[in-house]
């Protein structure tokens, strides 16, 4: 399961205003009789090396985020936004099963719109999580087993052999 999955999966189940309205990989239009609802996705997955052996990599996930909302004034619209980002916010922080998939959350980043140009005051909130993990690629082929080499010193070409067996944990 991707962190996105999981994470819709929390959503689901922890009684938010959004209630089943939780989406995950469709288009992101939706109807003012679909109000509320929440949409995940993981527009940006950066990844650093942790270094020159295995192929790892320290990975920080953007998890974002957004919760739609209509009401009938501008302050309705936005006191909505304010509970549902609260509501999203404390569900995935306080999962103990989500957070024992991720080694930190690097940040959290809220931003809230409301658009009052229609006939109906609509209202976004958008929270990017930044989920770090580790992440490790199986190196494919055949395992070392063994090395074996001459030592040179001081001009003599056959100073010593050596031949060193590698651990096969």
């Amino acid at each position: 399961m991707t962190l996105r999955e999981a994470a819709a999966s929390i959503l689901l189940n922890a009684g938010t205003i959004a209630g089943q309205k939780v989406y995950t990989a469709r288009s992101w239009p939706s109807t003012i009789e679909d109000l509320p609802n929440i949409y995940l996705q993981v527009p940006i997955d950066q990844g650093n090396s942790l270094g020159r052996s295995q192929p790892g990599f320290r990975r920080v996930a953007y998890l974002q985020i957004e919760g739609r909302v209509t009401g009938g004034t501008p302050g309705k619209v936005e006191d909505t936004l304010d509970l549902l980002s609260g509501q999203i916010e404390y569900a995935l922080m306080q999962d103990a099963g989500f957070q024992a998939q991720i080694q930190q959350v690097t940040q959290i980043d809220t931003r809230i719109s409301i658009d009052s140009t229609g006939s109906r005051h609509l209202g976004t909130v958008t929270i990017r999580m930044g989920l770090e993990f580790d992440e490790y690629y199986e190196v494919s082929g055949t395992p070392l087993t063994e090395i074996t080499g001459t030592m040179t010193a001081n001009g003599d070409a056959d100073f010593a052999g050596m031949q060193v067996a590698t651990s096969q944990d």
